[in-house]
């Protein structure tokens, strides 16, 4: 008769080999299908707008091209980030893109006359509808068209594209933004190195394809129930830190980003060269520019949060930007005062400039922009032909 322990040493051994065989294969059907999800449009899996048409791939927009997108339940960044959906805003989004793949529902006529935006997320509307968008606000304010470039930043390929003979330039700068820098032009008759080359290689394929590398279907699959159990009541929630949760003075709960409130006292560059120089080549083609300075939540916020924040021990950081935009003769407009002011009116009524659970500005918030705007450039719906230029 065998030995039991014969038996089991075989036994063991077996499984072993199971093991050593399966699990290899495991790994591997992971690793594929990880892989090919990848390849599946984020719109199967996105929460809003803004990762469902983000594009991956190079193309020429931020957006992808003639696409759209509606989501009746979309949500803000923060409350995804920490995993508070009892914080979450639901609202709804509809998004489209034009064939270049900016958020334009209409194609320019060319030559275009009227205003080109440049700018990040907070031009390009991230949150709200299309026809809440700042391009959309502004148009509606002053009467004139407006093409919205949010997420390209060479205005002067732009001014060439769309054949601008007459408008306005608006370059929307966010405070979590650094400031552009003026390029430095290669000495005429200089080459190029081989090194300098395989450089700027990699960073244009790190800048047209890394969107592949950080997005993970099959991570946001697999990591959505764990993170309904990570509700501090199952399990912990280690997302909680991820974002700054505070009470606002009518005791409702607003969620700001870490880096927005670490930059709230942080001293920072302010230089004006690179849009003294935008501006200048603007105005040789007969064109204006108009710099609209978007401050954070943090920054419209921090006085109206209980118990009160430590103040900052400089003047608002935009207010110094406006201040050396004004001493170069660079047309400016900083929402800081507004919104601050009008953030404070507001909160009694419940009412807000920024989403709760999201770091950019709402409907609200734009329209206050839209009619800013307006009122800086001279220009309002009912006198779309007027040709005063911006104040300075």
């Amino acid at each position: 008769m065998p030995d039991s322990r014969t038996i089991s040493a075989a036994d063991q051994s077996r499984h072993r080999g199971l093991l050593g065989r399966f699990a290899p294969a495991i790994i591997a059907i992971c690793l594929l299908l990880d892989i090919s999800l990848r390849f599946v449009p984020p719109r199967f899996f996105a929460f809003r707008a803004w990762e469902a048409m983000h594009r991956l791939g190079p193309g020429k927009g931020p957006f992808l091209a003639n696409a759209s997108y509606r989501n009746p339940r979309a949500y803000g960044d923060l409350a995804n980030i920490a995993n508070l959906p009892q914080n979450r805003q639901y609202h709804e989004e509809e998004f489209h893109t034009d064939g270049a793949g900016y958020r334009n529902r209409q194609t320019p006529a060319r030559p275009f006359r009227g205003i080109l935006l440049v700018g990040d997320s907070f031009a390009a509307g991230a949150g709200v509808p299309d026809e809440q968008s700042l391009g959309e606000q502004i148009s509606k304010a002053t009467g004139l068209a407006v093409y919205n470039a949010a997420g390209a930043y060479n205005v002067a390929k732009l001014v060439t594209e769309l054949e601008m003979e007459q408008g306005l330039v608006i370059w929307q700068q966010s405070e979590r933004t650094a400031i552009p820098l003026p390029s430095v032009p290669r000495a005429r008759g200089a080459k190029r190195t081989w090194r300098g080359r395989i450089q700027e290689l990699k960073q244009q394929a790190t800048f047209r394809y890394s969107g592949y590398w950080h997005y993970s279907p099959l991570g946001i699959v697999f990591g959505r129930p764990v993170r309904l159990l990570q509700n501090d009541r199952v399990l912990p929630n280690p997302s909680r830190g991820s974002v700054f949760v505070a009470k606002l003075q009518n005791w409702r709960e607003m969620l700001f980003a870490w880096p927005e409130v670490a930059n709230y006292d942080r001293d920072r560059p302010a230089p004006a060269e690179y849009f003294v120089r935008l501006n200048g080549r603007l105005e040789q083609k007969g064109l204006r520019l108009l710099v609209l300075l978007v401050p954070d939540k943090y920054v419209v916020y921090h006085d109206l949060i209980v118990p009160a924040q430590r103040p900052a021990d400089r003047m608002p950081y935009f207010s110094i930007v406006e201040q050396h935009m004004a001493d170069a003769d660079v047309p400016v407009l900083n929402l800081v005062p507004l919104f601050r002011k009008r953030a404070a009116e507001l909160l009694p009524g419940d009412d807000y400039l920024y989403w709760l659970d999201d770091s950019h500005w709402n409907a609200r918030g734009i329209h206050e922009a839209a009619e800013a705007i307006a009122e800086k450039i001279g220009l309002s719906a009912g006198s779309a032909t007027s040709t005063r230029t911006p104040e300075r």
